[in-house]
């Protein structure tokens, strides 16, 4: 649209693109200035009714006569173009400011106490942002503040259930539509989870900008759009004391509070959150405010160095004794993971290595799966049945988990990584394995200490649909192992019952199960303890068995 005009606007340059339009630097030609200009989406004014909403709202916010909030100039059509003329701002935005390891303090102070300021004049006039983010705030020369996009996400209101993510530029947060509205790594829990929202869903927003602009890092931000959602849900954000040193504990336990989880315990008013930062930035600009105290590493610079040496010397000296031909290596230092009373037991690392799935009683009587991160925080419970849950075992993408369930005469059960609703699988089964692509799920239907040959193993998809039964002609098989190329299963079982118990791979095409009495032969147990049978290795070779 470079050269093309709009009314009476001339688009000059492209300045960006969201989940909410593309937007123009533009010249006003009528009053010779410069203004921005949002193309919105025709698919976002294509109801009347949400059009009618959306102008109700972005001309109330306009109406606002705010510093800190962008002044909308039009909302008009040109040629079948809906576009907001809005005021131009000659800066950037707070995400290209904000640096690896977050703004200074006084910095962050100050552009914090201006966005509160905004805030607590639009919710005052009964206006909620719904998708603050530092991608909506604009910072312009000599630290001036502005609010972006106030209303504009009543846009997306009344999308239906299903409707496509938002178009968004690659590697930025992006707003995701329909029933949840705002942008996954800022949304409150109550938008999270589809609910109504009011102005403290606002508040909790402003929480994680601001958790952001010191730290450098989103507070919830995951892997994917899913996670990020069920961090926002579940978890705990990362102390900022753990993450930069020197932020005043004051300013942590604002930001804090703005971040909890049930409205009703978070601030309640921004008005009160922008007093607090107001008062903490007077006492930073005379020199009053009381700083987290840094590590006293400078105190005993010298002694700290004489003692490294004399550290270094010995430990060269205890590294050569242990790791001398014929002695073996120490130990490694071992971190206590749980310490629950009760039952704590069948954990599974998650592939990326960041997440423990386990099962535990700690809640109760009965066992349900439980999830938490290594890095530290506080366990999730995934399932909240009265029956018995065990056997959690994460998808190979890590954001699923299968497990067994004693529920309705037992059954396999998958489920978010983080939580969220159980989806029931196949009745029966236990010890189930997703497949390396994540579409298939082996398990087998037997009793562990059943020692009478009754067990059978199955294979049934992921999704849904029909169990298969491999190795159908056996006696007993058991003890599942997917093949690193998932084409084949190990396990142990026996053609006839008066047959002595071998290991057998049973290809997943159909083709009969062929022996590996090569592993018996090795000395191998027929009755693993541990999940995986056999190396990768083994495995490798058992399949260029099948292949000849």
């Amino acid at each position: 649209m470079i050269g093309q005009r709009l009314l009476h606007y001339e688009i000059v340059e492209k300045l960006g693109e969201g989940g909410m339009g593309v937007v123009y630097k533009a010249r006003d030609t009528h009053l010779d200035r410069f203004v921005a200009i949002k193309v919105l989406p025709p698919e976002k004014v294509a109801d009347p009714e949400r059009k009618r909403r959306f102008v109700q709202e972005a001309k109330a916010a306009s109406a606002l006569n705010h510093p800190n909030i962008v002044v909308v100039h039009d909302i008009a059509s040109d040629g079948g173009v809906d576009f907001i003329a809005m005021e131009y701002v000659a800066g950037k935005t707070l995400d290209q400011l904000i640096l690896r390891k977050g703004m200074r303090l006084n910095d962050a102070l100050k552009i914090a106490v201006q966005i509160a300021d905004a805030l607590t004049k639009a919710h005052a006039a009964g206006i909620i942002h719904r998708d603050l983010k530092p991608g909506n705030v604009m910072v312009a020369g000599g630290g001036l503040a502005k609010v972006l996009d106030f209303g504009l996400a009543k846009l997306a209101e009344a999308a239906a259930p299903g409707e496509e993510e938002a178009t968004r530029t690659a590697g930025k947060p992006h707003t995701l539509e329909g029933v949840i509205l705002g942008t996954a790594g800022y949304m409150s829990p109550e938008q999270a989870g589809g609910k109504r929202v009011d102005a403290r869903s606002d508040i909790f927003s402003f929480g994680s900008v601001v958790y952001e602009m010191l730290t450098g890092r989103c507070a919830f931000r995951r892997d994917s759009p899913a996670l990020t959602l069920a961090a926002t849900l579940h978890l705990e954000p990362e102390p900022i004391s753990k993450v930069v040193e020197g932020v005043p504990p004051e300013l942590e336990r604002i930001v804090l509070l703005c971040l909890r989880k049930k409205p009703d315990r978070r601030s309640q008013h921004m008005a009160d959150v922008k007093i607090a930062l107001e008062q903490l930035a007077d006492e930073h600009d005379s020199g009053t405010l009381v700083r987290r105290p840094l590590p006293a590493r400078r105190r005993l610079w010298l002694a700290i160095a004489l003692v490294a040496i004399v550290a270094l010397a010995a430990g060269a000296g205890a590294v050569w004794l242990w790791m001398r031909p014929g002695k073996p290596p120490a130990e490694a230092m071992l971190t206590r993971l749980t310490s629950d009373t009760g039952l704590t037991a069948r954990p599974d690392l998650s592939p990326d290595g960041k997440l423990l799935a386990y099962t535990s009683d700690r809640a109760g009587e009965n066992l349900d799966i439980w999830v938490q991160e290594l890095a530290g925080g506080s366990a999730i419970r995934l399932t909240h049945h009265p029956a018995d849950d065990v056997e959690p075992t994460f998808s190979p993408d890590g954001s699923r988990i299968v497990f067994c369930s004693l529920r309705d005469g037992g059954g396999l059960y998958v489920i978010p990584v983080l939580g969220g609703e159980e989806r029931l699988v196949v009745r029966h089964g236990s010890r189930p394995r997703f497949s390396p692509d994540g579409r298939h799920i082996a398990y087998w239907v037997g009793h562990p200490t059943n020692k009478a040959p009754s067990g059978r193993i199955y294979l049934v998809s992921s999704g849904s649909g029909a169990p298969r039964q491999l190795a159908a002609d056996f006696a007993d098989a058991r003890q599942p192992v997917w093949s690193p190329d998932g084409r084949s299963i190990l396990f142990h079982g026996m053609r006839g019952a008066q047959e002595p118990a071998d290991w057998w791979v049973a290809p997943i095409d159909g083709r009969p199960p062929v022996p590996t009495s090569a592993l018996t032969a090795r000395g191998e147990s027929p009755r693993p303890r541990k999940r995986t049978a056999c190396s990768r290795a083994r495995l490798s070779r058992i399949n260029t068995l099948l292949s000849r």
